[in-house]
């Protein structure tokens, strides 16, 4: 399949790409001589064939000139769900011609968007190819700074700017998310049982037990708009146009409405779940990232209490990761995702579970945290 789709995009009309390209380089004029097209990445989980990087040269207003532009492909989902469900395969490329990208009111950014137009198939997004600042795994000083810029973003929705109404926004993520876990036979899965003790299978079966009274918590507090997919594969930093660093934020398909602190939940969990922060180190990220978080808000002049902050990040991380940690498990562990597994994550089966394990501990002390909080803020 992805040889096919390769062949078909060598074959794709010079004048689309160069009407792209174009734009790119902010000259309507500028000519492709030479180009070529290749898969940009394999690790999306969702959509491991979407992203396709195309380069070469051309002649413009400035001379010779390398060129690079990305085009992702998205597909078209047999049984949609509602606008509004997480899962939904269409909302990057509404999200592409509703012009929100150029009006973040934030210092976090989108890469620049060229061309969208729905297929038979799906749709297709022309983008920005981002440079990056800092590829590879990231330090904790990297994370500080994303978690400044996002707080400094949601900020600004908690300190009069109204938040967006588009129908096809992301709400109650948890909700949609956590409709694909099937948690009893989950626990089955022979890894879950080999190796989880039954006093954590406890805790967990609490938490899922429990789970309506979480999301009724996400559901009371302050909303933002946010990105909500923003794990480290999703992030980069490059510099800005006054040479200052910038956060871009790629793959907007989950962006949409939810609790103030949710956010982190991808910083921190996801980029964790995905092994581009060990697991056995959460706790650290954690501090690092929460406490550049709340300063990226109180520089917006938020002047509100840290403690409703702290409840939506460990809510909905308790949530998010918590109650599906036996089904990632179950999903990505087997033994007949290992070359799938392999490619995402690096490793596989055994190996695979033992580096996400320590996720469930901390996702456990979460729930725990929000708990109390909830009982401190009177949720509960």
């Amino acid at each position: 399949m992805v040889e096919d789709l390769l062949e078909k995009l060598k074959g794709i009309d010079v004048a689309i790409l160069t009407n792209v390209v174009c734009k790119d380089q902010n000259d309507p004029n500028f000519e492709i001589t030479e180009w070529d097209v290749k898969r940009l990445s394999d690790k999306g989980i969702a959509n491991p064939d979407g992203l396709w990087l195309f380069s070469g040269i051309g002649i413009g207003s400035k001379g010779i000139q390398p060129w690079s532009v990305v085009l992702k492909i998205l597909v078209r989902q047999n049984d949609e769900p509602p606008l509004d469900n997480h899962w939904h395969w269409k909302r990057e490329f509404l999200w592409a011609q509703s012009g929100l990208a150029n009006n973040l009111m934030c210092p976090v950014k989108a890469p620049r968007l060229f061309h969208s137009e729905e297929t038979p198939d799906g749709a297709w997004i022309w983008m920005e190819c981002v440079k990056e600042l800092h590829p590879g795994s990231w330090t904790l000083d990297n994370y500080a700074f994303a978690a400044h810029q996002l707080g400094l973003w949601n900020g600004v929705y908690l300190t009069g700017t109204s938040l967006p109404t588009e129908n096809w926004l992301a709400r109650q993520h948890y909700r949609s998310w956590l409709s694909w876990i099937k948690f009893e036979e989950d626990w089955q899965f022979s890894l879950n049982q080999k190796h989880v003790p039954k006093e954590v299978i406890k805790r967990c079966e609490q938490l899922w037990n429990e789970r309506e009274t979480f999301f009724k918590v996400l559901e009371s507090l302050p909303q933002v708009f946010s990105h909500f997919d923003c794990q480290r594969r999703n992030l980069m930093i490059r510099t800005g146009a006054n040479r200052a660093n910038e956060l871009v934020a790629l793959d907007w398909a989950q962006c949409g409405i939810g609790a103030i602190g949710t956010e982190l939940n991808w910083l921190v969990g996801g980029s964790a779940m995905l092994l581009e922060w060990v697991p056995s180190g959460l706790p650290d990220l954690d501090e690092v990232a929460f406490r550049s978080y709340i300063q990226g808000l109180q520089d917006t002049g938020w002047l509100g209490d840290v403690n409703i902050v702290r409840l939506g990040y460990v809510t909905m991380l308790a949530t998010f990761i918590g109650c599906a940690f036996p089904g990632l498990t179950a999903a990505f562990c087997s033994s007949k995702e290992r070359e799938f597994a392999s490619q995402i994550f690096g490793c596989a089966e055994e190996e695979l579970f033992w580096q996400m394990f320590p996720i469930l501990g901390y996702s456990l002390d979460c729930a725990d945290e929000a708990r109390s909080l909830m009982k401190k803020l009177g949720h509960l």
